[in-house]
């Protein structure tokens, strides 16, 4: 029965952690958030009117967007009319070669619509598109 006790090892705890597992599902997290964080793009939901020739588009850029109640967000912050050109040069000179897409609610007055344009075209915006929502066929699927 001696023998049997000198066979086994006296069995300490290693003071070291093994982070090996820990380093691996943080990679995996850092992986699906890298993927998924492109997609989770905040969005204002606007009624805007429909069009024939409306395309969707996958290009990113700054987005105006003008709600029924005439309120001004440039890419999600709330932005006061009087001081639109202000914080839209702030934002677009560091972002000059990306589009400007206006997105306008339906029924937002035409004059509404136009000051915003004339104080894109102002700070030099030259790719200026208006986001419109494809028209619908007579049989309810979109063209």
């Amino acid at each position: 029965m001696r023998n049997k006790k000198h066979l086994k090892k006296d069995y300490r705890p290693i003071p070291d952690i093994n982070i090996t597992a820990l380093v691996d599902v943080v990679l995996v997290l850092l992986i699906v958030f890298m993927i998924a964080a492109p997609m989770l793009k905040s969005t204002v939901d606007v009624a805007v009117p429909q069009a024939a020739t409306a395309k969707p588009t996958d290009e990113e850029g700054i987005t105006i967007t003008i709600k029924q109640d005439g309120t001004i967000l440039i890419d999600d912050t709330k932005v006061d009319e009087s001081s639109f050109d202000i914080a839209f040069n702030q934002i677009y000179s560091a972002n000059s070669n990306e589009p400007v897409f206006l997105k306008a609610a339906g029924e937002v007055s035409y004059a509404t619509v136009l000051t915003v344009i004339d104080a894109l075209r102002e700070e030099g915006v030259t790719d200026l598109g208006l986001v419109a929502d494809p028209a619908q066929s007579r049989t309810g699927r979109r063209k």
